[in-house]
């Protein structure tokens, strides 16, 4: 860019494509100062003298004043040449085009071709070099380069061929949504004695005269509007960009239909703080509105995993099944004490222990080995390592019942712990400890959700599975118009009734049965037909839950009112509460039951519409039927996707307002076709007759159907007219009626319209018209585990007593944990070493064909273990593979057996193991439906399928797998070692040195340099090469 004012030489003579105009007011003078033999150029604004002085020798001047000249000379030529040129013959600009043709203008129109262009065009650029010093990658992916090209695009062209042809283009590489990118159009206007009335190409919209049959607002085609004498003809074929919906409500306040089964309850986010609260919670509800509960809980404090890395508050905490059980004890090593009933820490003899014999369990890396062997992890106990103290808005407690509800359902594998006061019958009790008033070591709380949560576990029962969410979209949740029904669908006609018609109730309605109808609109023991609203008991309004006041509701409760064992068996769905949710999904002859309704959000004006990036002018509003007028009675905001009411007479009178829109999917890949023809004959200006057929198909993205996702093919007809007649004879009449004075010509109007669809389905030619219920062959969903960077080293293997394998697994803290612990390696070899056909191989490899054939490095071909399996064009003929070798007879990591011969091998090399670990994102096999472990595995005596030391053992181990390869209790992280040296930072077990502080970041320390990684780069010991040598 060129400097608007000179400041040096270079600026003076420097020439650059683009600059600003220098204003009129800045100019630089030159003058000659003889004392100094010298040119000066100073800049002036105005009168003032602004900047620093330069000044030329006068060689310099006179080489620049010549060159000015020249430069001049042939400014001045151009300028001439482009005068003498005749008219219409003006240099070509880039940007703008304006052209004069006459045989153009002869056919479309005066005008000539006119091209404007607008918009700006930036082009971002960069070059990015990655280095990871990683050994673990091939060299040559260890650097990499590309440049970076970013660039960024706004153009508007509007290009016109006499006052008939325009073209419009819009692009923008900027825009959120990809439909919004680009925008085409070439369109003919013709004049009024013309058939062709309009032709538009490209991105153009279709309305009709019938208003029960909608055109499209966003569509990508072929238009065109026919004029032959009276009848008018408008056609379009195109692509659809977009999928029409309808959105109804009440008084502009907007309803929302939900349908919920019983086997859909909110999973892992509302627990009873106890099992004493939920033995009593039906007896507590029994008799709404008024809770039979003397309990009134003062104090809450929640603990949940740590996984925000948030350890402001963070503490080690110890979560105990039994805590504060009276009557709920499920470890046999404590027992009761005292008569009191209700929960507290001095309910049983555990806490009493706790806090005298086994105190040392606050150090959480020994709890294990401080606790009895009959105390297990993960039954009795969780330990968690700076655990986070949930604050009071992300969750809600209930005081009179006892159960706390988090605004975030918990992850599988997720602990959830409480300390918690309460007041009963004047008295305080105390459950658990709280973080003020225990300073030291791990907190003793009261565990709620263990990191696996099964039928079998303690706090099973503790989650409740009687609330059921409305929707994340239900928020403020209005009594008014809010309907609930319970149903359960009948074996024999298949219909959803909301009754039993067996047993006890079957003169009752599923809605009473429930206890959720028991009062009528003013809270008397009536029931009505219709649901209890009652905020905090039936309802949770502030999030829409539906709460039943029943524990099991379609389980043993059920089986109580029905009060006949066989028929109850026939309705009962215990398995809903005994089991998991997979395992109950399983009885699909027991889940029939929906619960179903609606619900009205928080009250107004406002009708969210579900969608965003609605094309403008798509969204038609009614009122009983009556088009409404935007920005009269409505607003829209196109981008949030929200209608407004504004006409206050239709919120005060609670009229039906019906939206009906076009909703451009972000996120739509499926090829939709819309064709269509609206015919209207004007017999003259006061009566018409109009028939419009519109034909719409989709073709789905794969062969086969999934059902319930079929692609519609549907035809849409129908017929209009319109009539309209003044009548003076109508005037007169109505004159005569006594008060009225009509003077103007009355109007008869009469509009009458009809359609009717013809639905229908897409079909193929390979699988017609039939949907699949399941595709087994494509439902298969595959984890692979053949990456050998997933895996690291594995402890000891779980000590079965049953076959003898592993018994230093027991061993704590004990060098012998260790002793059987052989070579392993796992690997993959770069096909560097395999290819023979690459130019990167080396020449010494290529040509060491025994090499290349040896089974244990070769390349595996893919058509050597699927040969039937159909190659796909373009994926490689060879498949990845894990290499593992185990050496039974070497020492491996930290074994330090001095059981070896004089060769240094191990002895008895068929009782050594070797061993590898990963981790697994998926926790619950049972709800991904994970059946099998799939793998081949190459005969590893292939070289010698003779010898005498051949066998072995392949073992898979599933669940909860101990990362404590050396164990002592102790979490290790290399990183938090001391770089400074200080030993009090750090402690020591049998194996080598373990940190004390708590882990916070997974990152080696910066702060010293080169010298901190050396320090803190040492293995799983914690010890150096020189330590290890003088160690312990």
């Amino acid at each position: 860019m060129q400097k608007t004012t000179v400041e040096t030489v270079e600026d003076l003579t420097k020439k650059l494509p683009a600059g600003l105009q220098t204003p009129s007011n800045i100019r630089t003078e030159v003058f000659y100062d003889y004392k100094t033999n010298r040119y000066v150029f100073q800049n002036k604004v105005g009168d003032k003298v602004t900047g620093i002085p330069f000044t030329m020798t006068p060689a310099e001047y006179m080489e620049y004043t010549l060159k000015e000249s020249n430069d001049k000379y042939f400014k001045d030529r151009n300028a001439i040449r482009k005068e003498d040129k005749p008219a219409g013959k003006e240099p070509l600009p880039f940007f703008n085009l304006r052209r004069s043709n006459t045989l153009l203008e002869d056919v479309f129109g005066p005008g000539g071709i006119q091209l404007t262009t607008q918009g700006s065009i930036e082009l971002s650029s960069g070059l990015i070099r990655n280095v990871i010093d990683n050994p673990t990658l091939p060299e040559r992916s260890r650097k990499r380069t590309r440049f970076d090209l970013d660039p960024q695009i706004q153009l508007n062209v509007n290009a016109k061929v006499g006052n008939k042809i325009n073209f419009g283009l819009n692009y923008d590489t900027d825009a959120a949504f990809n439909f919004d990118a680009r925008r085409v159009k070439l369109a003919y206007q013709g004049d009024e004695d013309e058939i062709i009335k309009n032709m538009e190409a490209g991105n153009v919209s279709m309305t009709t005269e019938n208003s029960l049959i909608n055109g499209g607002t966003a569509l990508f085609g072929i238009k065109s509007d026919l004029q032959f004498g009276k009848l008018r003809v408008s056609t379009v074929l195109s692509q659809q960009e977009s999928e029409s919906r309808t959105i109804s409500s009440r008084g502009a306040v907007q309803t929302t239909p939900f349908e919920i089964n019983a086997d859909q309850y909110d999973e892992n986010r509302h627990f009873f703080l106890s099992h004493y609260f939920r033995d009593n919670y039906d007896k507590a509800l029994a008799k709404l509105p008024y809770v039979q509960s003397a309990v009134s809980i003062t104090r809450l404090e929640v603990w949940v995993t740590n996984k925000r890395s948030s350890y402001d508050q963070a503490r080690d905490i110890l979560a105990l099944a039994d805590l504060g059980e009276h009557s709920s004890i499920h470890n046999p090593l404590w027992s009761t004490t005292g008569t009191e009933t209700v929960p507290h820490n001095d309910a049983n003899t555990m806490h009493r222990e706790l806090i005298s014999t086994y105190v040392a369990a606050r150090d959480i890396s020994q709890t294990a080995a401080v606790l009895p062997s009959t105390v297990i992890m993960g039954r009795d106990y969780e330990k968690i390592e700076s655990a986070r103290l949930l604050t009071p808005s992300e969750y809600t407690f209930q005081p009179q019942l006892g159960y706390v509800s988090l605004r975030t359902p918990l992850q599988a594998d997720e602990v959830l712990a409480v300390a918690y006061e309460y007041i009963y019958n004047g008295k305080a009790y105390q459950v658990g400890e709280f973080s003020s008033n225990q300073n030291v070591g791990a907190l003793f709380l009261k565990l709620l959700k263990p990191v696996s949560l099964s039928p079998q576990a303690y706090t099973w029962d503790l989650m409740m599975k009687n609330i059921y969410s409305l929707g994340y979209n239900a928020y403020n949740i209005q009594k008014d118009r809010f309907k609930l029904s319970i149903t359960y669908q009948s074996d024999t006609t298949g219909v959803y009734l909301n009754y039993i018609p067996e047993g006890d109730i079957r003169d009752h309605l599923l809605l009473s049965v429930m206890n959720l109808d028991n009062l009528n609109s003013a809270n008397d023991p009536h029931p009505d037909g219709i649901f209890d609203f009652l905020d905090g008991y039936t309802v949770m309004a502030d999030n829409g839950r539906i709460i039943f006041p029943v524990v099991e509701p379609f389980g043993s409760h059920l089986r109580k009112m029905i009060a006949d064992d066989a028929v109850a068996e026939k309705y009962v769905f215990q398995q809903l509460y005994d089991s998991t949710l997979t395992v109950a999904r399983q009885f699909a002859e027991k889940n029939k039951f929906r619960i179903s309704g609606e619900y009205r959000g928080s009250s107004g004006a406002e009708l969210n519409l579900n969608a965003t990036n609605i094309t403008r002018g798509s969204v038609r509003v009614t009122a009983n039927g009556v088009a409404l007028i935007e920005g009269t009675d409505y607003t829209v905001d196109y981008i949030s996707g929200t209608v407004t009411i504004i006409n206050q007479a239709i919120l005060d009178a609670g009229t039906p307002v019906t939206v009906t829109l076009e909703n451009q999917s972000v996120f739509n890949m499926q090829r939709k076709t819309m064709m269509g023809v609206d015919l209207a004959y004007n017999f003259s200006k006061d009566f018409r007759v109009g028939a419009t057929v519109m034909h719409y198909y989709e073709k789905p993205l794969t062969v086969k159907t999934v059902f319930g996702e079929e692609s519609v093919k549907n035809t849409l007809w129908g017929l209009n007219t319109s009539f309209r007649k003044q009548s003076y004879a109508l005037t007169r009449l109505l004159d005569i009626l006594p008060f009225v004075d009509a003077s103007a010509p009355s109007q008869l109007t009469a509009n009458l319209e009809f359609a009717h669809m013809i639905p229908g389905h897409y079909r193929n030619k390979y699988t017609g018209g039939y949907s699949y219920l399941d595709d087994f062959e494509t439902s298969t969903s595959r984890i692979d585990l053949r990456s050998p960077y997933g895996w690291s080293l594995a402890s000891t293997p779980f000590n079965d007593t049953s076959t003898g394998l592993f018994p230093e697994a027991a061993l704590t803290n004990n060098i012998d944990y260790g002793k059987n612990r052989a070579h392993m390696a796992w690997f993959y070899i770069d096909g560097l070493f395999t290819h023979r056909n690459s130019s990167l191989t080396p020449a010494h490899i290529k040509n060491d064909k025994e090499q290349l054939s040896n089974h244990l490095v070769r390349e595996i071909y893919e058509r050597e273990i699927f040969p039937d399996k159909e190659a796909v064009y373009g994926d490689p003929p060879t498949l990845p593979v894990m290499n593992i070798s185990f050496y039974p007879d070497e020492r491996g990591p930290y074994n330090l057996d001095t059981s070896i011969d004089p060769e240094g091998k191990l002895l008895n090399p068929e009782k050594r193991w070797g061993g590898i670990t990963r981790k697994m994102d998926i926790r619950d096999f049972e709800a991904a439906n994970i059946e099998y472990i799939e793998f081949w595995l190459m005969d590893p005596f292939v070289n010698d399928k003779t010898g005498a030391d051949r066998g072995g053992d392949l073992y898979f181990n599933l669940g909860e797998i101990s990362e404590d390869v050396l164990k002592d209790g102790k979490k290790f992280f290399e990183n938090g070692l001391p770089v400074n040296g200080d030993a009090s930072t750090s402690g020591t077990s049998i194996w080598g040195k373990y940190p004390l502080r708590q882990s916070t970041v997974y990152a080696f320390d910066n702060s010293q340099g080169d010298e901190s990684r050396r320090v803190q780069d040492v293995g799983l010991n914690g010890l150096s090469t020189e330590e290890e040598k003088a160690f312990p």
